[in-house]
């Protein structure tokens, strides 16, 4: 009997199960494999890289502030990164504070064939008392924020269809518009 064997076909058959034996030739498909926090790095690093070519930066958040990046300008920028979900077009952006001092909330969504993003002003992150909930509300666009789970009323979490965030080769254009 070996035993080792049967452990591979176990974790081979689960792997199919959880359609991770897609192949991985799509550009970005090996971020299927990362955990959330390793995402979140990802995507601050991508943006710190962005925003290094357009503009200086003076603080890189590593210090656990409540923001990731702060320009030149003295514009202090938090970044959510997240990945399409498996079975539907959205994507989670988690541990949103609306009391955290930031001026622009950027949303990095990945596919694993591309990149999508939306930028909110952090004015554009509301609580109506009415609701009894925070918001996002640009223009026409408004989501609420929700709690990550029932207990934790500090961290919250804004889900985003596909549709509506916007291809990321518009994003250098965007950043020297609102942020810089």
């Amino acid at each position: 009997m070996n035993l080792d064997k049967k452990f591979i076909e176990i974790i081979e058959r689960k792997h199919k199960e959880l359609n991770l034996g897609k192949d991985y030739k799509a550009k970005f498909s090996l971020i299927r494999d990362f955990e959330g926090n390793a995402i979140g790095q990802i995507g601050e690093e991508y943006i710190k890289w962005i925003l290094s070519t357009i503009t200086e930066i003076i603080d890189d958040g590593i210090i656990h502030n409540e923001y990731d990046i702060k320009t030149k300008s003295g514009k202090l920028i938090e970044v959510k990164t997240a990945r399409k979900g498996r079975s539907n077009n959205t994507f989670q952006f988690n541990g949103l504070n609306p009391r955290y001092n930031y001026d622009y909330l950027i949303c990095l969504g990945i596919c694993e064939d591309k990149l999508l993003y939306r930028i909110f002003a952090k004015s554009e992150i509301q609580y109506l008392h009415k609701e009894r909930s925070h918001f996002i509300i640009q223009g026409d666009y408004k989501r609420q924020l929700v709690q990550m789970n029932p207990d934790n009323h500090v961290n919250l979490k804004l889900t985003i269809s596909l549709n509506d965030l916007y291809d990321i080769s518009n994003l250098i254009e965007e950043l020297k518009e609102k942020v810089i």
